[in-house]
């Protein structure tokens, strides 16, 4: 069994799905709109070139200063103080690498010494702290496959149960994006979509049940969906392990 959550699953729907949700959460402008359409459909979606990287720069200016990876969530303080080091970084790392506030508690959270002891870590003293991501593969890694839609088909086709899952205030990897990926595998619809009910008798989200393949949205959560919905990030989960069916009452 597979769960992924607010996956990047293919350069091209990925980045029309991306640009769609932006533009119609009010985050764009009509011309940067059709800018993004015309200079980046076809481009990557991890290392745009000249015409795309242009775009993205001014969509990203008219963003304004929110976090991308929850919209309608505080912004996060550390970013002010670290704006100089993220202008340093390659374009799909400044807005698409991390959260910086996720990055920044995660940071000192496991460079903890008890911590680590509780988790039989950093057993070789090393010279340098633990970090979320190596900057130096970072600024070297310059390929990605283009899509993962065909290991998608061949996981359902062995018989491996898939479940995808988006919040739905994320416009890193936004639930439209994802939407066009599923749509793009062209799979038998079992049970169309419905909204599933949280454990407080409220909408959860949203889900639609394929054939080998579960897709579900989770209602105001953003890209790191267990940190901004603990609970309906545990009902999730929960149902995923039991492979059942998210509830559409508390009955069910």
């Amino acid at each position: 069994m597979e769960q992924l959550g607010n996956p990047l699953l293919d350069d091209y729907y990925d980045n029309i799905g991306s640009h769609e949700y932006w533009w119609n959460h009010g985050l764009i402008s009509e011309s940067t709109y059709k800018e993004l359409k015309r200079s980046c459909s076809n481009d990557t979606f991890l290392f745009p070139k000249d015409g795309c990287n242009n775009a993205l720069s001014g969509a990203y200016e008219e963003f304004g200063n929110i976090n991308p990876y929850n919209i309608y969530g505080p912004p996060c303080n550390a970013i002010s103080t670290s704006n100089h080091r993220l202008a340093q970084l390659p374009l799909p790392w400044r807005f698409r690498g991390n959260d910086e506030c996720v990055v920044m508690y995660t940071r000192r959270y496991m460079n903890n010494r008890r911590v680590q002891k509780a988790l039989h870590a950093h057993l070789t003293p090393l010279r340098h702290p633990w970090t979320t991501c190596s900057s130096a593969i970072r600024r070297n890694w310059t390929d990605s496959p283009k899509s993962m839609l065909p290991i998608i088909k061949q996981l359902i086709g062995a018989g491996i149960r898939i479940w995808i899952f988006s919040g739905d205030t994320d416009a890193v990897l936004p639930l439209t994006a994802t939407r066009y990926c599923i749509n793009a595998l062209s799979l038998p619809t079992n049970i169309s979509w419905y909204a599933w009910i949280d454990n407080q008798a409220q909408v959860g989200g949203w889900s639609e049940v394929y054939k080998g393949l579960t897709y579900v949205t989770v209602r105001g959560a953003g890209h790191e969906v267990p940190l901004t919905q603990p609970q309906r990030a545990l009902r999730l989960f929960r149902y995923f392990l039991m492979n059942l069916l998210l509830p559409s009452s508390l009955s069910d």
